[in-house]
């Protein structure tokens, strides 16, 4: 049975974000169009080598969402950002991945499917710059 797709959010709920079962691999979406500025289109060749890169390391490993949230999840400077989706009219937690001190950022959130949803590249971390 497939879940039904909502646009209601419980922002105090506890998000799967922090989901602890290891089971769990982590998977990526696209879902709407990525936010102007940090699109396909505006990443220069390095930048499309870093996006890659980034999604090998995980894939190939086959992280789960809580290995990824340890080793990537930035953890200060507002790492859970409350977010309207217009698209889906929706509200939602944003994160930001990146690794140790590399400028590549990637912004999503978590759905209730528990796919990443990719809403920005940020390959030179200007987001928030």
């Amino acid at each position: 049975m497939n879940k039904k797709l909502t646009s209601e959010l419980n922002l105090n709920k506890k998000t799967n974000l922090f989901h602890t079962n290891k089971e769990i691999v982590f998977k990526f979406a696209i879902v709407n169009k990525l936010d102007n500025g940090y699109d396909f289109k505006s990443l220069d060749l390095d930048g499309l080598k870093k996006f890659n890169n980034f999604v090998n390391d995980i894939l190939e490993k086959k992280m789960t969402i809580s290995q990824v949230e340890k080793t990537y999840m930035r953890k200060r400077f507002k790492p859970l950002v409350k977010r309207h989706i217009e698209e889906q009219d929706m509200d939602v937690r944003e994160i930001h991945l990146g690794k140790d001190q590399q400028k590549f950022r990637l912004f999503g959130y978590f759905n209730e499917n528990n796919y990443f949803v990719l809403t920005k590249i940020d390959s030179k971390h200007n987001f928030n710059e």
